[in-house]
């Protein structure tokens, strides 16, 4: 007996009008900014961006989480080293907000999830639980789409520190939940983090395989009908 869902959000519950590269998040933040004069062209921009992810990364342990915004402060203190600090949490603030801008602008909720939402409200509790690096950001963007409601709680890695599949994430959701693993169904589009990983916690998972690339998993499914049908 299943009293829970752990959904993953994003290409779970809410995706992206165009499935983004590394350079479209540095694009993103650059483009539109105002900022864009404090460096040669997106080119150099880019560049001190892939040295900054490394940089912190290199830095961190593994599956080791921080905000957005550190990594264009970062950007920032590498690009311009000799500018007065106030002017580098302006320029990373200015780079962040239109990031953050341009992520929501091409986000959206498949009808599918829509229609689904409510039915398995009915029968289920539901969480979310996912790896984000903009701190508040799901639950902003939930409620952008009208469907924070269906929701008890949201647990990021921003919030927690750790991304999936590191296990600090998962008990987190488990804490909230107050619940034990055995009675928590998780689902998501990442075959690691949203299948293998939880299913080693305990829970029920389900692979959200919309594009068809797992066809050999047991508990798959290919859009949220298919996932109404099987959980209700």
């Amino acid at each position: 007996m299943f009293d829970y869902i752990f959904f993953d959000c994003m290409e779970t519950l809410v995706d992206l009008k165009k499935l983004p590269a590394l350079k479209d998040y540095a694009a993103w933040a650059y483009y539109g900014s105002g900022a864009e004069e404090r460096w040669v062209d997106f080119d150099e921009f880019f560049r001190y961006y892939l040295l900054a992810r490394q940089e912190l990364s290199a830095k961190l342990p593994e599956y080791a989480d921080y905000d957005m915004y550190t990594r264009f402060l970062h950007i920032v203190r590498l690009s311009m080293p000799d500018k007065p600090y106030e002017v580098m949490e302006s320029t990373a603030a200015d780079l962040y907000r239109n990031y953050w801008r341009n992520y929501k602008s091409g986000s959206f909720v498949r009808d599918d999830v829509l229609h689904a939402l409510p039915q398995l409200m009915k029968r289920y509790k539901m969480g979310v639980v996912s790896n984000f690096m903009i701190t508040g950001g799901i639950e902003e963007m939930l409620e952008l789409h009208g469907i924070a409601g269906y929701f008890e709680f949201v647990v990021t890695s921003v919030a927690v520190g750790w991304i999936k599949p590191h296990p600090a994430i998962y008990k987190k959701a488990l804490e909230l939940a107050d619940i034990a693993p055995e009675k928590v169904i998780f689902v998501g589009d990442d075959l690691m983090n949203d299948y293998t990983a939880p299913a080693e916690f305990g829970m029920l998972t389900v692979y959200l395989d919309r594009s068809g690339r797992h066809p050999e998993l047991e508990r798959r499914v290919t859009n949220f009908k298919e996932l109404e049908k099987m959980l209700l």
